[in-house]
């Protein structure tokens, strides 16, 4: 009887150890998770102070700050974890941004405005990323569609020069806007877009322009301008210029892919082939 009270102590005594070891486990591990999210959330907030930096010093025409911030901006995306943050191809239009900003940035003479414009797109793309909720580029909403209405203005007047101006200008909102717009939506939606704007263009470039066909372009990418901006969650009604594919993930690729893009850029400046602020409402 003894010896059976003995072999039953020890079992319960077994079972305790087991479990209060797999408690410290589980909590070891826990804070081990908390502490890296807290490292990546710190690492977001340099990578978006930097990009902001960037962007401020580029409307000053600062070459040196602006090559000396990117080149640490390089350095911090090389350091965080995307996984559950972005896609591949959102890490793939943040590394073109870069490789832009470095391009634009890297000859004595650069022109202004493309710089500009190359760190306007970085310091959207990185924000998308340190704030996916609210983004600052969804208050190109405005802009985009009143750049819609100036191109409809174009074709109720048929003025062809006017539909080459309008169009010009919606493009390059749109550019500023894309990178980001990659990091926060799905790659259907953005290939989307992207065939209605070269639909678009080829009727806008025209000599001679089909103003009834331009009209009824317009009415389709209104629509997707609303769905681009999560203004219209009905998306079924849309005749699709993309279909959406399967979702899929590849984040074990996203770091080497990055450090892969930049390295290139590296040795292309090297081998000298290379040529040479928004608020939160």
């Amino acid at each position: 009887m003894f010896s059976l009270i003995k072999r039953s102590s020890c079992v319960i005594t077994a079972v305790l150890c087991c479990t209060l070891l797999s408690g410290a486990i589980v909590s070891n591990v826990s804070a081990a998770s908390v502490q890296e999210t807290q490292a990546d959330s710190e690492l977001m907030k340099q990578l978006n102070d930097t990009a902001t930096s960037l962007y401020r010093k580029s409307l000053e025409n600062n070459l040196v700050g602006v090559r000396e911030d990117v080149q640490l901006i390089t350095t911090q995306v090389g350091q965080m974890s995307y996984d559950g943050v972005t896609s591949v191809e959102g890490m793939h239009a943040l590394t073109e941004t870069i490789v832009e900003v470095k391009e634009a940035s890297a000859s004595t003479d650069a022109a202004a405005d493309s710089l500009q414009h190359a760190s306007a797109k970085l310091r959207l793309a990185v924000d998308s990323l340190a704030h996916p909720e609210k983004p600052l580029w969804l208050q190109y909403y405005k802009i985009l569609k009143e750049d819609i209405a100036a191109v409809q203005e174009g074709a109720l007047n048929h003025r062809a020069d006017s539909l080459m101006v309008t169009y010009g200008e919606f493009e390059q909102h749109y550019e500023t806007i894309r990178p980001a717009a990659i990091i926060k939506k799905q790659p259907y939606e953005i290939e989307r877009f992207d065939s209605w704007m070269s639909y678009l263009k080829g009727l806008t470039m025209r000599s001679e322009p089909n103003y009834e066909a331009v009209g009824e372009a317009l009415q389709q990418g209104d629509e997707f301008v609303n769905a681009l901006f999560g203004k219209e969650k009905d998306e079924t009604a849309f005749t699709p210029f993309a279909s959406g594919p399967e979702p899929w993930a590849a984040e074990l690729f996203i770091g080497s892919t990055i450090m892969a893009v930049l390295a290139y850029v590296g040795y292309r400046k090297f081998q000298g082939t290379e040529t040479a602020p928004f608020t939160r409402r």
